[in-house]
């Protein structure tokens, strides 16, 4: 099986790229940026099953080019510009272009290549306030009601490839995605929101002091290597009852400070403390406390089960820090 990941040099691309290689597939990772040396170190392993290809989703020529003489049987499309406040008001185009033109150029160029599937990882973000109204979130009941563009522009996307899957008669599914904690997390250029986690793994890989915020914020964080696992069973399903499916941990985490301990423990020379009044904390969350994502559906339909909540997650988290410490360097 050969399989397209776009943006492969991302999070959730990184992530989804590891996993196929790992089971044997041949990937095909298309990117626009470049792969870190430990990205290198880490992929090389695997040989000649990964061909990059340097292509930006937005040219209809280079994507088109990507699956010609390529036996490609599958896609996973992960570009996407994960914009914050300032590049939303800055450049609010970025986000429309990649998120919805680029979805649209490898909808057809799948199409006209007679691809197996194509998965697309969407976010929870596409339910906007509901995820601050409701206790939980389903996908057929929750109101869609996205306030960033971010969660605009992916829901655009979503129905576009529903509405194509039945106008094109394309295979494609969308999975809505928690907020991601894991391996292979970076300032790529086009992500820029960095998880709390991933900020207080790159104070303790420094040797630094984490100042946290006095408020804890509480989500269904997902850990990125079973992201990856519900992608590919996504890909894998004989025949996905439904069109979206929410993918995440489907329940409280646990506190931040658990991760901190665990930090501490690996890396002595790392320290932390919940910020005093009036002291400005440098670790941040993205957003406020938020109600879990339901995961019934994926888990009824095609089986994915989680494999890593903490302390598991933690355990894999730890293992892959101490072998990519120069990772955020």
């Amino acid at each position: 099986m050969t399989v397209l990941v776009t943006g492969g040099a991302g999070y959730v691309g990184m992530n989804v790229v590891e996993a196929l290689l790992a089971r044997g597939d041949d990937v095909v990772l298309m990117d626009c940026g470049t792969l870190p040396s430990a990205v290198h170190r880490t992929l090389d392993a695997y040989g000649r099953r990964m061909d990059v290809v340097s292509a930006d989703v937005c040219d209809t020529a280079a994507v088109a080019s990507t699956f010609a003489g390529r036996d490609i049987t599958g896609v996973i499309h992960c570009a996407a510009v994960t914009a914050g406040p300032a590049r939303e008001a800055r450049d609010p185009g970025s986000s429309i272009e990649v998120n919805l033109r680029g979805t649209l150029n490898v909808l057809d160029a799948a199409r006209r290549h007679q691809v197996r599937r194509i998965v697309y990882p969407s976010s929870g973000a596409v339910y906007g306030e509901s995820l601050y109204r409701l206790t939980r979130i389903y996908e057929d009941s929750a109101p869609v009601l996205p306030v960033t563009l971010y969660g605009v522009t992916k829901f655009a996307a979503e129905r576009m490839c529903v509405r194509l899957r039945e106008l094109w008669r394309l295979d494609v599914v969308c999975a809505r995605l928690g907020t991601l904690i894991g391996p292979w997390e970076r300032d790529t250029g086009v992500r820029d929101n960095f998880g709390t986690h991933s900020q207080l793994a790159r104070c303790a890989v420094r040797g630094e002091t984490a100042v946290l915020p006095a408020q804890e914020v509480s989500r269904d964080w997902v850990y990125s290597r079973d992201v990856a696992r519900g992608l590919l069973a996504l890909l894998d399903a004989e025949a996905p009852r439904h069109s979206v499916y929410n993918l995440s941990s489907g329940g409280a985490w646990g506190s931040v400070l658990d991760w901190c301990a665990r930090l501490k423990a690996a890396y002595p020379g790392f320290n932390y403390r919940v910020a005093l009044q009036g002291e400005t904390p440098n670790i941040g969350y993205t957003d406020r406390d938020r109600y879990p994502m339901d995961v019934g559906r994926i888990m009824q339909d095609v089986g994915f089960r989680l494999r890593f909540v903490p302390p598991a997650a933690y355990d894999d988290f730890l293992d892959w820090l101490q072998r990519t410490p120069d990772f955020w360097r």
